[in-house]
Formats: structure tokens, sequence, C-alpha cells
């Protein structure tokens, strides 16, 4: 547990010695349960990583959230320092939201479900699958991320001081799947970022070798129905892609890689699209810009305990947090 607080709060264990006075070969036998820390030593830690003492002495539940498998949506190489970072962050966010959610049973209304090697099950199959549990038919969806927190996960937007990031995300085995979205992504590729992430907490309980692949195909089809989308994929230019973003919140990408999916356009029609995509500068900014969806699922659960009585100060000592970090992380931030 030391170790994850001080990796999720962006310190080296030499800068953690640094910072407290404690040598790092101390710190290193603490994280490696070779040593206890005593009191004084651990309210030093705990001082500088601003967490409160019983943060390190609760632990996290065996072979639970700190052993799941964890995918992460990058656009460009993303440095070691950051990677750890972030997925330190997002073990310690499924410890909080786990204690937040203790008192409600963690359903999920969607299977996992495997993409088949020889292709009779495509990740295209099971995004209808997830369509036909959410009632979706072959329609747009105006708010993908009521449907993601309808069907049983947690989403949270979180500043993830990494612009190489788009998302993560991990479904551990007895909770709920838990996805941070980058704050700083734009509407429509935080839409895709979250079908893909789900594709990956659906499809992928472990690593599979063309795992980013299944994932971009699984959002392209639960975002664009190739059934529902087809009709609207025909005698393309960048006025009607500029609508058709509107109508389906996809970006104007992602709708010409799914006519040429779907056989609405040719090669040569694809690569001229994009070639007229890249001259307009749409590459860095796409026009019309879709509106951000906000989560709701927590914000709602933390009501109703504020509700029914309890303090920011209770909900603080159940996730193991201070106070103000608390009302920062899961209270100020969505409202």
């Amino acid at each position: 547990m030391l170790q994850l607080v001080r990796v999720a709060r962006g310190f080296t264990q030499d800068a953690l010695a640094h910072a407290t006075g404690i040598s790092q070969a101390v710190l290193s036998k603490a994280e490696s349960g070779i040593v206890a820390l005593d009191d004084a030593r651990l309210a030093l830690v705990a001082e500088v990583l601003e967490v409160p003492i019983d943060r390190f002495l609760d632990g996290a539940p065996a072979g639970g959230v700190l052993s799941a498998c964890a995918f992460h949506r990058k656009r460009a190489s993303l440095p070691v320092s950051d990677a750890k970072r972030i997925r330190a962050i997002l073990d310690l966010t499924g410890l909080e939201v786990a204690a937040v959610l203790s008192d409600v049973e963690p359903h999920v209304s969607v299977p996992r479900e495997t993409p088949s090697d020889d292709g009779w099950t495509t990740p295209a199959d099971i995004a209808y699958d997830i369509r036909e549990a959410a009632g979706l038919g072959n329609d747009p969806i105006p708010d993908l991320v009521a449907v993601v927190e309808s069907l049983g996960a947690v989403i949270l937007v979180r500043d993830l001081q990494a612009t190489k990031i788009d998302a993560i995300g991990s479904w551990p085995e007895g909770y709920r799947p838990l996805f941070l979205l980058n704050a700083s992504s734009p509407a429509d590729r935080r839409r895709f970022t979250l079908a893909h992430e789900f594709g990956h907490a659906v499809m992928h309980s472990e690593p599979r070798t063309d795992q980013e692949r299944e994932a971009d195909q699984f959002a392209s089809e639960l975002l664009l129905p190739a059934a529902g989308v087809r009709d609207d994929l025909v005698n393309l230019d960048l006025g009607k892609l500029a609508l058709l973003k509107r109508k389906w919140g996809a970006s104007m990408a992602a709708l010409v890689r799914k006519a040429r999916d779907v056989g609405t356009i040719t090669e040569n029609e694809y690569k001229k699209l994009n070639i007229e995509l890249s001259t307009a500068g749409y590459r860095l900014k796409e026009p019309v810009d879709l509106p951000f969806e906000q989560p709701s699922l927590m914000m709602q659960r933390l009501h109703s305990r504020l509700e029914n009585g309890a303090t920011v100060e209770d909900l603080a000592r159940l996730t193991h947090m201070l106070p103000n970090k608390f009302h920062t992380a899961y209270l100020q931030e969505a409202s």
C-alpha cells in the first residue's frame, strides 16, 4: 500500500526519502514488507503523501483491485513513469470506489465475452450484444457515459496530468468495471475512448495479441452500428461528415473508417477523404464540438449517503482520504 500511494502521488523512493528524512533503504524495505515503519515515520510519510495513516494500515483486498488487468488508450509513446503513476491512481481509486459502493451489490448486466480465434464471434458481434442488453437497437447513442453506467460500470473524469493518455480502465473479478477518463481529451475522442476501454473490459480479462484492434472494432460497432449507419455513409464529403458527427457522436475520421469498413466507399475514396481531412487541419481539431458527457453514478451514491446523515468527514474516513482531498476528487470536480 505504501508503494501504491507513493507511485500514485508521483514520488520516487528517493524523492520520498528526501521529503521525509527517512532513508531510501528503509523505505524500500518497508514497501517490500521486510520492516514496518514506526508510528512517527509513518506519520511523516502520510503527511507528505497527503493521506491519513490508516490508508497504510487498511491494506487492499487479497486478489482484488491490485491484481486486475488494466488497459489504457494512449495517443503516443507514454513515459514509463507516467504509465506506472496512472495505473497506481486507477488501483487507488478502485479501492476508494469499492468503499463508497460497499453497501451496493456490484451488479453488472453485461457478461464478459472473448472474441473467438476462428472469427466466429467477432468484436462487432460482442458490441451488438451489448447494444441489445442496453436496448439501443441500431440508433445513435445520445449519452454513452449514461449507457455504460446503466450497465454497471463506474466512470470518473480525472486530470491524469499526462497529455499522451486518454483513459485507463479495468474490471477486477467481483467488482464493477472502472474507467478513468482524462479531462483533457476532447468530447468526441472521449466517447470513442470510453467505448474502446469498455471493449477491453468486456473482451479482455487476459491480454491478447490483437487486443487494441479488437477494442477499436468493438468501439466502432458500439458507436456506429453497421445496420444503422450504413445508409448515412454514402456520397460523403467534409460537409456531410460534419453533420453525421453531430448525429452519431463520433469523429469525422471514425466515420470515414466506418464507411470503408462497411463498403460504402472504396479504398481510394477513403484515402482521398483522409487527405481532405488533413488538408483542412481536421486531424488536429475537427469542427463540430460535441457536448461533454458527465458521469453520475458515484455522485448519486455519495449524495444518497450525505442525505442519510453521513458527513464529508465520514466519507473521507470510509475511503481513507483526507477530507479536502475527498471533496476535491469526488464532490468538487463533478459539481
